[in-house]
């Protein structure tokens, strides 16, 4: 128990230190911001879900999928992304680098075959930063810019329990969310003599979201079992509390004037309706293929009553992994390897036209053994494409290195020689 503790303290010691102030896709101004694409600890495997389990993982996003654990291990997760982007115009181009889709883990058993999980994970990051260079109205020769800044996003505090029945494995995600998103907006003319005007939009976000999940897992034969997984939650009205501020500026004596300052201690942000559902087939616990569709409401989504105009979200993933030889004697016939695609409407739509994501993906888990327990490294890559260059709008090429470690512990192990 003691050690236990050791890792909430140091836990909580990583989310207070945590901070989602990254500057990254210019498409996360839209709705909640960026949606995770690609997470969990399949990321390798195009971050296929709904039905994957097994005794090494705690898949988070299927609550179902704890059931599957080590009964006899402490399970402790932690991951990590990093993305360098390369966008562009049919004008000019740029690049960024963002830190992102963090979560941390832990897992073990309270009773028989009823499990316990409780961890950390972002659910969406804004982070951009947009420079425009437009022309006043009116004028022939006299221009104004436009500074467009967010940052922030929604994170997730999760306690989880699965439990099985034969074959059949259901769980629960109890999840705090909470998160701050904020919204900045500057203008100024290019004259001499002039002035600028800032506006300060904070939106903070908390609430309690559901998440149930299912699983069942058919044995087709000695050899192979085919496992059909979801997990989902309702439409939630998550509390929020909305701060807003404009001033005017004069540039040449630096004296500021406040235009609007308003406080809306009562309002709702709506999160929409959202289901995970898939598939996996195992062969001789050496191959594995699995997909996924996920769908989110996001036309539904609100902010303090006014629709934001968004479309729907859809998902495809699917993936393919394989392990040479569980118990091999050299390191790489151990090694699992994995290979990957997805694709995403993320529910944008600009100019009558949508924003996609289409990337593809692979990696490997390397086991190494402990004193008493087993690591797991996930290394994982994404190469993929977000958004068109058509009708005026920002291409991203981008490439992710994700990393994963999974570390099951003996602790609940009887001793069996003194």
């Amino acid at each position: 128990m003691k050690k236990i503790f050791l890792l909430l303290i140091i836990s909580t010691v990583y989310l207070g230190s945590f901070a989602q102030d990254n500057i990254g896709t210019p498409y996360s101004v839209y709705g909640l911001g960026l949606l995770p694409e690609n997470n969990g600890p399949f990321t390798g495997m195009g971050g296929v879900a709904a039905a994957m389990r097994d005794n090494k993982n705690i898949n988070f996003l299927n609550p179902a999928s704890y059931t599957a654990l080590d009964s006899n291990r402490f399970h402790f997760q932690f991951a990590m992304t990093g993305e360098y982007s390369h966008i562009s115009t049919h004008k000019q181009s740029s690049h960024y680098q963002v830190a992102q889709n963090a979560n941390l883990n832990m897992a073990f058993r309270l009773y028989k075959t009823l499990f316990f999980s409780l961890g950390f994970t972002e659910k969406s990051d804004v982070g951009y930063d947009l420079l425009y260079t437009n022309l006043i109205p009116g004028s022939s020769n006299a221009y104004f810019e436009q500074n467009i800044q967010g940052e922030g996003g929604l994170n997730d505090i999760y306690l989880g329990l699965g439990w099985r029945y034969k074959n059949l494995s259901i769980g629960l995600n109890l999840s705090y969310i909470f998160g701050k998103i904020e919204k900045r907006q500057t203008l100024s003319a290019l004259l001499e003599d002039s002035y600028y005007i800032r506006t300060s939009e904070n939106n903070r976000i908390f609430d309690v979201l559901f998440t149930p999940g299912f699983q069942y897992k058919f044995n087709l034969s000695p050899k192979s079992k085919f496992t059909l997984g979801t997990s989902f939650n309702f439409t939630q009205k998550m509390h929020a509390k909305k701060e807003f501020i404009s001033y005017k500026v004069n540039t040449s004596t630096s004296s500021s004037e406040t235009l609007d300052d308003e406080i809306l201690n009562k309002g709702y942000l709506t999160y929409p309706f959202r289901i995970l559902s898939g598939f996996s087939y195992t062969y001789k616990n050496t191959w594995e293929v699995a997909g996924d569709y996920t769908y989110q409401q996001m036309s539904d989504y609100e902010e303090f009553g006014t629709k934001q105009q968004l479309k729907d979200y859809h998902k495809g993933a699917i993936g393919l992994s394989w392990v040479p030889e569980e118990y091999g004697r050299r390191w790489w016939q151990r090694n699992k390897y994995m290979l990957g695609a997805y694709f995403v409407n993320s529910g944008i739509d600009i100019k009558n036209t949508d924003i996609d994501t289409y990337a593809f993906t692979l990696g490997s888990q390397l086991p190494f053994a402990t004193r008493n327990g087993e690591l797991l490294l996930g290394i994982a890559f994404d190469f993929g494409m977000r958004g068109t260059e058509k009708n005026g709008l920002i291409q991203e090429k981008f490439a992710k290195l994700r990393i994963n470690l999974s570390f099951k512990e003996g602790w609940f192990m009887k001793r069996k020689i003194n």
